[in-house]
């Protein structure tokens, strides 16, 4: 048993030294970041999602703006008719960038949120594969469901270590450097987490096709 557990280590430890190494030759061998911009904003690009209709716009304050080191964001909530989603996407132009976001995880219980029901899920969205955390949220009253990932252009990750990964590699290949950070909260009150669940699944299938088509967008200098 020993030898077992002795042999699965000494495989992490060389997995690992294998993926510092090939990161270290990513670094070594990409092209300096060049400086770009989209046709149209982000918020011109979603400001209609195919069955939900935009509702309200929420600025974000001047310093989170800076301190996020956003170049583009939407704070917005959507409506079908019957259900409501509140769409937040901090993007970001450059693979220097990768990183700035701060993880729900931490910043929802440093504003007195309690978070429970964490869970890693991976979904099929037109035929893109998208990995992305589910989790609850509470304070007082207020109960929510958020749904987060973060895109390294057309590559999604529930966390930020395979996003630097999926956009230093891209970046080596010569793809496109955009990257993001997308959360999706919904209003729980009196539904079940797996109903309210069903309802952001609803929203991410009409939202992600045009969100994917956005990011692949030409860009001018």
């Amino acid at each position: 048993m020993n030898k077992a557990l002795a042999t699965i280590k000494l495989h992490k430890i060389i997995i690992l030294i294998i993926c510092f190494a090939l990161t270290s030759i990513v670094i070594y061998r990409t092209p300096s970041s060049k400086p770009v911009s989209k046709q149209v904003s982000l918020r011109q690009a979603l400001s209609d999602i195919n069955g939900w209709v935009m509702k309200g716009y929420t600025p974000l304050d001047p310093k989170i703006v800076k301190a996020l080191e956003l170049d583009d964001y939407i704070n917005h909530n959507y409506s079908n008719g019957y259900d409501t989603v509140y769409l937040y996407i901090g993007y970001y132009l450059t693979t220097k960038k990768v990183g700035a976001v701060h993880s729900p995880l931490v910043c929802f219980p440093g504003q007195g949120w309690v978070v429970s029901n964490t869970k890693d899920k991976s979904l099929t969205i037109g035929g893109h594969n998208l990995q992305l955390t589910s989790m609850v949220i509470e304070m007082g009253p207020r109960k929510e469901l958020v749904l987060y990932w973060y895109q390294a252009f057309d590559k999604t990750s529930s966390g930020t270590f395979l996003q630097k990964i999926y956009a230093l590699w891209g970046k080596f290949l010569n793809r496109g450097e955009d990257n993001a950070f997308i959360r999706i909260s919904i209003s729980m009150e009196k539904q079940s987490i797996e109903k309210t669940f069903i309802t952001g699944i609803e929203f991410i299938n009409a939202f992600y096709p045009r969100f994917l088509k956005y990011v692949k967008a030409e860009q001018c200098s």
